[in-house]
């Protein structure tokens, strides 16, 4: 059943990514990258990684994306601006990263196989909570407030904008 899970995981993943690269319209590209990052969580859940299945939904899928619809929905993107002719030049280096990512795979093969697996309790959600919360509260506080600033800032820009 896991190997079936995972199979069905990684092709919505890989799925969605080619989706989020290919449709015109950005709506549907979002979507598509919301499939993706709900299969990535689905991988993290076969991993038994629930503190990271849950950031995935929750943080990546949830606040961040329906954040990136919005803006989308506030700009008014049209899809005609977006695809452009491609000059020879922008091409290769679009390509370079397929070259890296083939030299990473290749490297990747060559690893052993053989870890150490993560001792019990690793990854739970209290201990970790308890050290964001006493290390790093305050700054987690400053980026809210500083995520809400820009927020405002955003709206009070394209308000203008509208005016004018």
């Amino acid at each position: 059943m896991e190997n079936f899970l995972f199979i069905n995981f990684s092709f919505l993943a890989i799925l969605g990514a080619l989706g989020l690269i290919s449709f015109k319209a950005p709506i549907h590209g979002a979507l598509s990258m919301i499939v993706s990052l709900v299969a990535i969580a689905g991988l993290y859940l076969l991993l038994y990684a629930k503190t990271l299945f849950l950031i995935q939904i929750v943080v990546y899928a949830g606040a961040i994306m329906v954040l990136s619809v919005f803006v989308m929905m506030f700009f008014n993107i049209k899809s005609d601006s977006l695809w452009a002719k491609f000059s020879f030049i922008q091409m290769i280096q679009a390509a370079l990263p397929l070259v890296v990512f083939g030299f990473l795979a290749y490297w990747l093969a060559l690893m052993p196989g053989n870890f150490e697996v993560a001792p019990d309790g690793f990854g739970e959600i209290a201990p970790l909570g308890k050290y964001l919360f006493f290390n790093w509260g305050f700054s987690f506080e400053m980026i809210s407030l500083l995520l809400t600033a820009a927020l405002i800032g955003v709206v009070a820009i394209l308000k203008g904008k509208n005016n004018g």
